[in-house]
């Protein structure tokens, strides 16, 4: 199986130049599964989200999970936030804010983080906690990945403000419900990190991955545009995640960065999506 992360694409700002690579190296990698975690649209204008469906149309015809982003709920029009903020969202990928993917062995869970009284802030409500954690434990799977928009880890320390409410609840109660990796956007800076260093006694198979910006000007401290790629077959003992970056002076994407992360003891035998 290969899963593709890509995050904080803001279409509205892309680079075209980094669209047309991403198109091209996403085509050779030929993924089982595309993970859109947020900030989609940069203004979740009709227009921007058209954008993004005329560009997933050129991609290989896989199943996507998106979640949205703050910058997908509209900022400038405060009925429609208040009263139907994920309107063009679901217009463009259907009603299911927290939506599921199964295969053999494997359980993708998408989160939503965003709230339209929140600008820029995320959370984990109580009962998203609960619900996600009811589901993990239900899974027989060998692989277990949530997918959110918010970070739940920082390396700068210009980011700690940017950690979601109620961050340590859920990647606590998430990984002892058998969570292996936890996949974000949000600060447009790309990382892997095992959860236990953040959040001391949390079992070190968990992790947390985070992406750079896919397509969009808006990098950060001079990181170029990026995404992740999560690779693994059943019977296989471990996941290996990669991040891939865009260069201007070679052909287009490139993996700079790969990890291997055991997974949970007892994970690797299962055959069964749960």
């Amino acid at each position: 199986m290969r899963l593709i992360q890509l995050s904080d694409l803001h279409f509205g700002t892309e680079r075209p130049e980094v669209v047309r690579a991403l198109i091209d190296r996403l085509q050779r990698l030929k993924p089982d599964l595309l993970m859109l975690s947020g900030d989609i649209t940069q203004r979740a204008r009709p227009g921007q989200f058209a954008a993004c469906r005329r560009f997933l149309q050129r991609l290989p015809p896989v199943p996507i999970l998106a979640v949205p982003g703050n910058h997908d709920l509209p900022l400038f029009n405060l009925w429609q936030r208040l009263h139907s903020p994920y309107r063009h969202f679901r217009g463009c990928f259907g009603h299911e804010l927290a939506p599921v993917f199964k295969a053999p062995g494997l359980l993708v869970l998408g989160v939503n983080t965003t709230s339209p009284t929140r600008h820029v802030d995320g959370r984990f409500s109580t009962r998203m906690v609960r619900q996600v954690a009811a589901r993990l434990k239900a899974s027989s799977a060998a692989v277990k990945i949530v997918v959110g928009h918010h970070p739940v880890d920082a390396v700068l320390a210009s980011d700690e403000a940017n950690i979601a409410a109620g961050a340590e609840s859920a990647m606590r109660c998430w990984a002892a419900a058998g969570m292996q990796l936890y996949l974000a956007g949000h600060i447009h800076y790309p990382f892997f990190a095992q959860l236990s260093q953040r959040y001391p006694g949390v079992p070190e198979h968990c992790w947390t991955g985070q992406a750079g910006t896919a397509v969009s000007h808006r990098v950060r401290d001079h990181k170029a545009n990026s995404f992740n790629l999560v690779e693994w077959s059943p019977g296989r003992s471990q996941l290996e995640v990669s991040r891939w970056d865009f260069t201007s002076t070679g052909p287009g994407f490139l993996c700079v960065e790969q990890r291997q992360l055991p997974l949970r003891p007892g994970g690797s035998s299962s055959g069964r999506s749960g």
